[in-house]
């Protein structure tokens, strides 16, 4: 059996009382989450999140209108089916299906490589016109219901990725004017219901953009201008009477998405 030393027994004492009862911190201090400090990951004023790829901090700014001048996207008259397709350039595909009983689709392309995709169907009555300017731009497009649908969609620039949904479910039709000016732009809106009218647009580089209006009477506009900016996924299900009426602009560079 081994007996300690007292001055051994009155260290190891020691060290178990420091152990059993660390000491205080500093609760005057700023701790290290402190929201209002830049780049900390936490939100506060200005301070968005971070600074890296996460975040947005320094990068997106976003202007929200909540009473925004009124949107006006007229539906064009149309009789039975039409279709026009104009291209220039190498390598282009244009493709359009019409089984409603009122379907007219314009597609233009100049440029090589690019897709445009039409798809008009229910028993309501759709209208079309796309253009595609430039290389490898892609756009989707989709309208059905029984219901009247009417979309103007333009890409400018370079792989660019556009895709619309709209679906005709009341008397008013659902409109929309998509615009994309730059390259490797990415944009999507999907309308169900009646009276939805959207107007969307990005001018730059690498933007994303998501928008969904669901229900009766939604307004949006969004406009992105500058480069990477960030997808704020906007989503309607009231009417303009009720929160469903927005104009949202988003400026200078942001994260990759």
């Amino acid at each position: 059996m081994r007996i300690l030393a007292p001055s051994l027994i009155a260290l190891a004492a020691l060290a178990a009382a420091s152990m059993s009862a660390p000491s205080l911190a500093d609760t005057n201090s700023v701790p290290p989450g402190n929201p209002c400090l830049k780049n900390n990951g936490n939100p506060c004023k200005g301070n968005n999140g971070n600074i890296g790829a996460q975040g947005n901090v320094g990068h997106d700014k976003v202007k929200i209108d909540r009473h925004p001048p009124a949107i006006d996207i007229a539906m064009p008259p149309v009789i039975d089916r039409g279709v026009f397709i104009t291209q220039v350039g190498d390598s282009n595909e244009a493709s359009v299906v019409q089984t409603a009983p009122n379907a007219y689709a314009a597609v233009t392309q100049n440029g090589n490589s690019n897709d445009a995709d039409v798809a008009q169907t229910g028993a309501g009555t759709d209208y079309v016109a796309a253009t595609q300017t430039g290389d490898g731009n892609f756009a989707r497009i989709q309208q059905s219901g029984s219901g009247q649908n009417v979309l103007y969609a333009t890409q400018t620039g370079n792989g660019n990725w556009l895709w619309s949904n709209q679906a005709a479910l009341g008397a008013i039709h659902n409109g929309a004017i998509m615009t994309q000016s730059g390259d490797d732009n990415d944009m999507m809106l999907s309308q169900q219901g009646s009276d939805n009218l959207a107007i969307l647009a990005q001018e730059g580089d690498g933007n994303g953009m998501t928008a969904i209006q669901l229900g009766d009477g939604n307004r949006l506009a969004w406009t992105q201008q500058g480069d990477n900016l960030s997808d704020l996924q906007i989503t309607q299900t009231g009417g303009s009477a009720q929160d469903g009426q927005l104009q949202i602009t988003q400026t200078n560079g942001g994260n990759p998405h």
